[in-house]
């Protein structure tokens, strides 16, 4: 590479090269010192003459080249980043020698390789924001139980049990979370506080859910069946863990009840 650099060097001297894709006596297309794809050319090679189709490739390929360079690739790799680049410069130099059919190929090619590598890379931060809230709760649930005693001559059964109920559905909504990922379909756009922020309310609105599943079956609504044998407690627990890991149980339940209202209203 350092050899190839230095007999480059005299047909391009004195350009910011961290990794060189192609270099002729026409034309180079390198990264530079901060993986930005750059290129240089002859005069007579800028100037040379194009039909109007071949304008009109070239210019598309251009085109499609600047939106993929403006894909964000925070958080990525460095080998990573070098890949996805070196692939829309080879597509720079099939279009600098009109192979538009192939430029657009390696550029579809670079397309897909990106999308892939962002969208592991949110799938991580989303697990890691999610996983992190559903540790702390658990935790701060473990404790409750070691000192339970305690907590219960303080604040009661019933409220120490909604309390257990609450933070077990951040287990549920984690579960749910790791089953459905591969089915998620998340924005590689997105920041990384906003993939923090969406797996932190995904975990929050499961503990919220465990709560209202809790209220409700303590309440009588759901499954009173276990306060006629003397379950409830051990029932509202195990609720709020299903109404964490279910999106649809705490909407349909909220449903149920205003339907209710209806009928006597």
């Amino acid at each position: 590479m350092t050899k190839d650099l230095r007999e480059y060097e005299k047909n391009w001297p004195g350009l910011p090269i961290k990794y060189l894709v192609l270099s002729t006596e026409e034309f180079i297309v390198f990264l530079d010192d901060v993986y930005d794809l750059d290129w240089k050319t002859t005069v007579d090679f800028e100037n040379r003459e194009l039909s109007v189709e071949d304008k009109k490739n070239f210019n598309s390929v251009c085109n499609e080249i600047a939106y993929l360079e403006s894909i964000p690739l925070d958080d990525l790799k460095e080998k990573t980043i070098i890949n996805y680049k070196r692939q829309i410069g080879e597509a720079l130099v099939r279009n600098f020698r009109n192979d538009y059919y192939n430029a657009h190929k390696m550029l579809e090619l670079a397309k897909d390789y990106i999308i892939d590598r962002n969208a592991d890379k949110s799938r991580f931060l989303y697990l890691k924001a999610s996983g992190l809230i559903t540790l702390i709760a658990i935790s701060f649930g473990s404790l409750s139980w070691l000192f339970r005693d305690l907590i219960i001559n303080i604040i009661g059964i019933t409220a120490f049990y909604l309390w257990l109920s609450f933070l077990i559905g951040s287990l549920g909504a984690y579960l749910s979370i790791t089953l459905r990922m591969g089915k998620t379909n998340l924005d590689y756009h997105a920041t990384k506080k906003l993939h923090y922020m969406e797996g932190t309310t995904k975990v929050f609105a499961g503990m919220i859910s465990g709560l209202l599943v809790a209220l409700c079956i303590k309440a009588g609504i759901l499954l009173p069946v276990f306060e006629k044998v003397g379950s409830t407690h051990l029932a509202m627990v195990i609720g709020g863990l299903i109404a964490g890991a279910s999106e649809r149980l705490a909407p349909s339940l909220i449903r149920k009840i205003e339907g209710n209202k209806s009928n006597k209203s």
